[in-house]
């Protein structure tokens, strides 16, 4: 049997604990049923499992691999789901026919199980919230009803005429810097050490991201090496770039090759592709002196840095010397003083936005909007760009770039952090807001209920303990 639910026995309005005598809820206090699917590396979506109930909501949580397994304190609603992707459309579809909860959570649009989420609550008219890294970090996360990135539903979007940009901004300002990256990369080497050498076989197909062990672990050590020894050999790049080369250099964001928005949203391109693509036309097209500089992203730094292609290329085309590969330095900084970006979808576009340079997006992206970029559509014209003054209108208005960005992050941000302790307490209450936001607006006056049993419960049993 594919799924596992040691409580579908527990009735949830059960008051087991409580001084309350009657079981009865107040029709004004209907208990709203969420579910929730994987969440980020980590403990974040076990916080809010918790979280959700001690808001007096019932919570349903599916469990798909010994990853999750892991950092899970086993609170009551939880499922583990053992199959093929076939066998979770079949089990998901039942499931939601079947209890038709009010809510589903997710983490990335985009995974193999999380898509057929989508797919099956679009079919149900059950709404979706979907999580993601901030698009614009930190102290912010990414919560959005229905995807993320090209799948959001603020894609190709501005805000309208009438906004109260001061308001807005007043609303979005002073965000805390948690500094959670040190967390973020132990939560993932635990998580995926786990999810690999603990799950069963029949797991793996929905597993977001296939890699072997061993060599993971070498570029993850590799990361860290060139992190600690080689980031001060950026720095000499980076100052004659700033001294000789300011608003003379094009920047261009190597993104993370696992990244899911590098599938259907990228219209076919990659990292390799980027990389040839538009040096051989920098070579042919871009002025005599200036410069192309390619930013390794610092999860993929340790992966590949395409050194040798780059190299390769830029021999051939005889601008050796005039293309350059980093994987340290700040994108804002390195994004203030540059003649342009160039990007398939990176959230690195934002800080293009917000440095008013001017952007060169390939593929499908949450800011592709002819007012803010030039959107190539998977057909990028790189000749044109890099004369860009000549070919297009000038950037839009500082007024109207931070407008745009202050309304991104009240539309779909929320404060806090997925892998800081505190962090995560403050996500947690911005996703119950949003939940209980777009609950109100299918027409609930009320959420949650007033009597609450004993949360701490854990469950019974699972498919597989750790």
């Amino acid at each position: 049997m594919a799924l596992s639910n040691p409580d579908k026995k527990i009735n949830p309005m059960s008051n087991k604990g409580s001084d309350v005598q009657s079981t009865t809820v107040p029709k004004e206090k209907v208990i709203k049923h969420i579910v929730l699917l994987q969440g980020p590396v980590g403990p974040f979506m076990d916080r809010l499992h918790r979280h959700l109930l001690d808001g007096g909501y019932r919570v349903t949580r599916f469990i798909f691999n010994a990853g999750d397994r892991w950092f899970s304190s086993r609170l009551k609603g939880q499922i583990s789901f053992n199959g093929s992707l076939v066998g979770w459309n079949r089990e998901f579809e039942r499931f939601l026919l079947a209890d038709r909860p009010d809510m589903v959570v997710c983490f990335g649009s985009e995974r193999p199980a999380h898509k057929i989420a989508r797919e099956l609550t679009g079919e149900q008219a059950i709404p979706l919230l979907s999580l993601e890294e901030g698009y614009l970090r930190p102290g912010f996360v990414t919560v959005e009803a229905g995807g993320n990135n090209a799948s959001s539903p603020l894609a190709g979007s501005i805000p309208s005429a009438e906004i109260n940009a001061e308001a807005l901004h007043a609303e979005v300002a002073n965000p805390t810097d948690y500094k959670s990256f040190s967390s973020f990369v132990r939560y993932s080497g635990t998580y995926y050490i786990i999810r690999t050498f603990f799950s069963w076989k029949s797991d793996r197909e929905l597993f977001h991201r296939r890699f072997f062990p061993p060599l993971e672990a070498f570029y993850w050590l590799r990361n860290a090496y060139r992190n600690v020894f080689h980031g001060g050999a950026d720095n000499p790049i980076i100052h004659r770039l700033l001294e000789h080369h300011p608003s003379n250099y094009f920047i261009v964001p190597l993104q993370v090759a696992a990244d899911s928005n590098l599938k259907e949203a990228a219209k076919g391109w990659n990292s390799q592709r980027l990389i040839v693509s538009s040096i051989q036309s920098f070579a042919k097209h871009a002025r005599q002196d200036s410069q192309l500089v390619f930013k390794v992203h610092p999860l993929e730094r340790g992966h590949n840095r395409f050194e040798s292609l780059i190299q390769e290329v830029s021999k051939d085309h005889g601008v050796l010397g005039r293309v350059h590969l980093i994987d340290t330095g700040s994108m804002g900084l390195l994004a203030r003083h540059s003649a342009g970006m160039i990007t398939i979808n990176s959230t690195s576009g934002l800080s293009a936005i917000h440095h008013g340079v001017p952007l060169l997006v390939i593929g499908k992206a949450v800011y592709e909007h002819p007012k803010l970029a030039v959107c190539g559509n998977g057909k990028p014209d790189f000749d044109s760009f890099w004369h860009y003054s000549e070919n297009y209108p000038p950037v839009a208005p500082v007024a109207f770039r931070h407008e745009y960005l202050d309304w991104l992050r009240q539309q779909a941000l929320v404060r806090g952090d997925f892998y800081d302790t505190e962090g995560i307490k403050v996500a947690c209450a911005g996703v119950q807001t949003r939940i209980e936001a777009i609950i109100r607006s299918r027409g609930f006056s009320d959420v949650g209920q007033s009597v609450s049993e004993s949360d701490d419960e854990p469950c019974a049993d699972l498919a597989v303990s750790l």
